[in-house]
């Protein structure tokens, strides 16, 4: 019997390493996957670090008045803090401070420089799912400035689309995903939608800035279409946009690194009114959105 039960303790010894051995494993398990099973995204608070994203853009337009050529050219961004805030279930919530911005437009009446005394220093709540749905930004709307033509601007389409979204599975370098994005710019004359259909693909793994980094390029597509109204003529806009983009995605922290854009695009502004005309116009532009501090 003594023999039999140094036997079984040996066995239950055995099976109690394999269980001990397996659930190491598992701890040590990376909970971003890996390259061979597919890399795991999803966005992570920082419980105890600020980000801090800075912003630049710039933008050219040229357009055919009357057989006449017209440029305007602008250039401008921001900064945002983001503080994060106890969240409620799984989504991530923010306390965003607009730390600094600029805004300068060139036309050919001059230069417009907007207003931003009062908006520099607001916050609102900011609230986004883990896989980067923009759910909650109602303070932004509230936040609005001058632009330079003596109409008001809200700073909530710098935000509807900050984040990209992520895939809802794991996926391998050379995989792709399809996400979409709309964007309403309101003024006081009117608005602007963008409906934007992105094609992400996952290139490789990357070290970017410090962070161990998912590299992701993006194929994108938009139309465009707005309303107005100036001098007492009503304006109607349709177009196209499309471009390319580059993200880095830190899947160690679940947090966006980098994320720039370049595009191009076509519009017809039909102009209803006392005069009556058809505005073509052709533009290109580049944003770039950097996490330059998280502490």
């Amino acid at each position: 019997m003594k023999n039999i039960s140094i036997k079984s303790s040996i066995g239950l010894l055995i099976l109690a390493a394999a269980i001990i051995s397996l659930s190491g494993c598992a701890v040590k398990k990376a909970s971003w996957g890996s390259l061979e099973n597919g890399m795991i995204m999803k966005y992570a608070v920082q419980a105890d670090r600020n980000l801090k994203y800075q912003t630049t853009y710039s933008f050219e337009q040229d357009m055919e008045v009357m057989g006449q050529k017209i440029q305007i050219t602008a250039k401008g961004g921001q900064d945002l803090l983001m503080k994060p805030l106890e969240s409620k279930g799984n989504d991530l919530e923010y306390l965003v401070t607009i730390e600094d911005m600029a805004s300068k437009i060139n036309t050919p009446r001059g230069v417009m420089m907007a207003n931003l005394d009062k908006v520099i220093g607001q916050s609102f709540n900011y609230t986004v799912s883990p896989l980067g749905a923009e759910l909650e930004y109602s303070g932004a709307e509230a936040i609005t400035y001058d632009f330079g033509m003596g109409q008001l601007k809200s700073i909530a389409s710098d935000v509807q689309a900050f984040f990209p979204d992520l895939p809802e599975h794991p996926v391998k370098p050379g995989d792709s995903w399809k996400s979409y994005d709309n964007i309403t710019e309101n003024t006081g004359s009117g608005k602007v939608t963008m409906a934007f259909t992105n094609i992400n693909t996952f290139e490789k793994l990357e070290k970017y800035n410090g962070y161990d980094c998912m590299k992701i390029n993006v194929v994108y597509t938009s139309t465009l279409e707005g309303e107005g109204s100036q001098n007492g003529a009503d304006l109607f806009t349709t177009g196209t946009l499309k471009g390319t983009s580059t993200w880095y995605y830190a899947y160690k922290k679940g947090i966006l690194v980098s994320y720039e854009t370049d595009g191009n695009g076509e519009t017809i502004t039909e102009v209803k009114g006392p005069q009556e005309m058809t505005l073509p116009a052709t533009r290109k532009y580049n944003t770039k959105s950097e996490l330059v501090a998280a502490q």
